[in-house]
């Protein structure tokens, strides 16, 4: 693990204790290849790490009471609406087309990242939401998309079979807002005035759904699950 990447990073607003809203920042221009690599803070903290571990296991097998029991009792999961257990177990089992099998797999995929240990003890996963991007400390979070993997094809138009215009590893990138990639598929710009189009199961955003958890009472809860603004 990196150093100087470590030290870089900074809590994301949202998930700061006191602070529930993403800031608004000035766009800067990206750096041509700029990176940002996974990181992993869990194993800090061998405590959280077997909670973690046993709050993934549960949740890949749908296992709702074990789940919403390692909740806190006011877990916030949205902004102005409702928050709490009830709420978050009504998201894991509501027919609306965000909830049910989506929540689950949001939920999935989040704890399937890697974690950032905040100070005073919390966590904050996934990292990307959790942090400054070394070499661009003010991107936008509502304009960078981070290439969560390491080989993605950048296409030239949202299908699997249209031609590779990049390959990414990492890489940190601007939305194309004049484009709509459509779903499954995210419009971005590319080093080289280039734009392309990669898959969304490969890249994600700050403002996409991420988690902070605390100790409470000796305790690991996830206190926040939340996406947007």
């Amino acid at each position: 693990m990196r150093m100087d990447t470590i030290m870089m990073r900074r809590v994301h607003p949202v998930l700061a204790a006191g602070a529930m809203a993403v800031a608004l920042w000035a766009v800067p221009a990206l750096a041509e290849g700029l990176k940002l690599r996974p990181i992993d803070q869990a194993g800090t903290d061998p405590s959280f790490t077997k909670f973690r571990s046993a709050m993934l296991e549960a949740v890949r097998r749908r296992d709702t009471d074990f789940v919403v029991g390692q909740t806190s009792e006011d877990i916030k999961i949205s902004f102005g609406g409702d928050d709490g257990r009830e709420a978050f177990l009504g998201a894991l089992t509501g027919a609306e087309d965000w909830q049910g099998e989506t929540y689950w797999a949001e939920l999935q995929r989040v704890l399937e990242m890697g974690a950032v240990r905040l100070d005073g003890g919390a966590f904050c996963m996934p990292y990307l939401a959790c942090m400054n991007i070394p070499g661009c400390p003010e991107c936008d979070p509502y304009d960078t998309v981070v290439v969560t993997s390491a080989d993605t094809a950048a296409r030239a138009k949202p299908r699997d079979d249209a031609p590779v215009v990049a390959r990414l590893a990492y890489d940190v990138l601007q939305m194309n807002h004049e484009v709509d990639g459509g779903e499954g598929w995210i419009s971005v710009l590319l080093p080289g005035d280039r734009s392309g189009f990669v898959p969304a199961a490969d890249a994600r955003m700050a403002i996409d759904y991420r988690a902070r958890f605390e100790k409470r009472g000796g305790t690991w809860r996830m206190t926040v699950f939340i996406a947007g603004d």
